[in-house]
């Protein structure tokens, strides 16, 4: 009864959202006589759209983190400003940083430095923490510093999406003036693991800003943020498919003081140059973990069996959906 009253409310919440215009569109049927000029209606163009989005640098394409020469094995989320230990012996497979890979910058606060010192040797230990293994998505801060795959960006005049398939993240940055959700708007409000996203254009430099971020981990370090999260990127190429991104990070609860990151991505091409638009090639297989995460945060590996048994119940799922 509970659940029903709770989707009655919200279901009650989108209605008023949407306004009187748009209930009435929707109650009503195209009339006759719209029916019969449809052939030879003209529809509007996007010239007003067009313009806006001709008047933007082209960020679209598929883009790759730039490793710094010489930095940690990664991904990371900081890899000039990281320390790790001596790489494993030739021939050795690995994934990831080494055990005990850590980033020296971030100005925690005593409390979360003393927290992320633990995670750090607790990876010595071989326990993980890291928590994409058990089909939890990303997080923003992760996939625009950590990510060891590639992201999409597509581009429109007052949106702007990224998706990573890999870390199964995407997010939205809002270019069309709108503010962040406020505290009481119990539709957007956060936190979520994409965050809120709204940007502006500073001459060709996007500024993006980002808050209502569920805690997570800037990467496989598993260095700890807080909810009160704030990022504020400024976005630029700088030549025809390198792309600057500083983010400034600031966290009233974790950290000390704000908090800079420089990164670098380069634009995938073709033959002769040409830009690779994949346009968000989703994979519609379902996520099978691998992993749990026990009841202490640690991840635990699941065994054959229960694979499979995880992998029928999605195809279950999966097969309900369809019909």
């Amino acid at each position: 009864m509970i659940r029903k009253q709770s989707i009655g409310m919200v279901m009650a919440l989108a209605a008023l959202a949407g306004g009187a215009q748009a209930q009435q569109s929707n109650s009503e049927m195209p009339t006759p006589e719209i029916l019969a000029r449809a052939n030879s209606y003209a529809p509007p163009k996007l010239t007003e759209l067009a313009a806006k989005l001709a008047a933007q640098p082209d960020m679209t394409g598929l883009w790759t983190f730039i490793q710094p020469p010489g930095a940690c094995r990664g991904p990371l989320f900081d890899p000039p400003n990281s320390v790790c230990p001596p790489p494993p012996p030739e021939g050795e497979a690995t994934f990831g940083p080494m055990p005990g890979t850590y980033m020296t910058g971030i100005p925690y606060t005593p409390e979360y430095q003393k927290i992320y010192d633990r995670h750090v040797e607790e990876s010595k230990e071989g326990k993980a923490r890291d928590t994409f293994a058990a089909c939890i998505p990303y997080g923003v801060p992760r996939m625009v510093g950590d990510s060891p795959t590639s992201f999409d960006i597509v581009q429109a005049p007052e949106i702007m999406s990224w998706y990573n398939n890999y870390a199964r993240t995407e997010r939205r940055i809002f270019l069309d003036g709108r503010e962040h959700p406020k505290g009481d708007d119990p539709r957007l409000s956060g936190p979520s693991y994409s965050g809120h996203s709204i940007g502006h254009w500073e001459g060709d430099t996007l500024v993006i800003d980002t808050v209502n971020m569920i805690p997570a981990f800037f990467d496989e370090t598993a260095s700890p943020h807080s909810d009160k999260l704030h990022m504020t990127e400024r976005l630029r190429l700088i030549d025809t498919n390198l792309l600057e991104n500083e983010m400034t990070l600031t966290d009233p609860v974790a950290f000390t003081r704000p908090w800079v990151v420089k990164r670098y991505y380069r634009r995938a091409t073709e033959a002769g140059q040409q830009i690779v638009h994949r346009y968000q090639e989703l994979n519609d297989r379902p996520c099978i973990p691998n992993v749990r995460m026990d009841e202490n945060g640690f991840q635990v590996m699941l065994l054959p069996q229960e694979i499979e048994a995880e992998e029928a119940k999605a195809k279950a799922l999966q097969a309900g959906a369809a019909n």
